[in-house]
């Protein structure tokens, strides 16, 4: 079962990979199809993880770290239980923000900060910042510079964050040290300066 979701999200990697270079090309919208992409590449990479030759090779480490260690079975269960979830969470929010990072390249730079589990884009895309710039001149602009277009489909990537990560998650859009222009959680749009 997981040999056939992977091959099939494979496939999907390459379609919607192709979505998005037919995308560039025509200059059309591209984060519905990067979006779908990293949703893609997660389901992907889940049901990899899945399969039996890499469920083999867990179970030798685990078998070995538990020769290893000196401590009684009861406690080391509990231990190896909870540092395991730690794990694969850690694991899922770096392997999100490599995919984030591949994903908005154009757009910025995307940094997580664990604490808080914050993702946060800073913009050094010259025209975005441009734009910006003189919407925080006349705000009154949004709608001409697709502004609410533009927040919206960040809205379908912070669901999709809550959909591979869980509650709790936030997404930001700065320029440098500014203040946040969008902050997005659990799929909502918490804030967005010029609305």
């Amino acid at each position: 079962m997981f040999l056939g979701i992977a091959i099939l999200g494979v496939i999907f990697i390459i379609i919607t990979s192709f979505s998005i270079v037919n995308a560039h090309r025509r200059q059309e919208p591209k984060r519905g199809p990067i979006i779908v992409l990293v949703i893609t590449t997660l389901v992907t990479v889940g049901a990899l993880t899945q399969l039996p030759y890499w469920s083999q090779s867990n179970s030798q480490a685990t078998s070995e770290s538990a020769k290893k260690a000196s401590i009684s079975s009861q406690s080391g269960q509990a231990f190896s239980t909870s540092s395991t979830t730690a794990n694969t969470r850690a694991d899922n929010e770096k392997q999100v923000e490599k995919q984030l990072t591949k994903s908005l390249k154009k757009l910025g730079t995307v940094s997580f900060d664990h604490d808080t589990k914050t993702y946060t884009l800073t913009i050094t895309n010259a025209s975005l910042k441009k734009t910006i710039k003189a919407l925080k001149a006349d705000p009154s602009q949004a709608k001409t510079a697709k502004w609410p277009r533009f927040a919206n489909n960040f809205t379908k990537t912070s669901q999709s964050l809550k959909k591979a990560l869980g509650k709790g998650y936030t997404l930001v859009l700065r320029v440098g040290t500014q203040s946040p222009v969008l902050v997005y959680k659990d799929g909502y749009l918490t804030k967005n300066q010029f609305e």
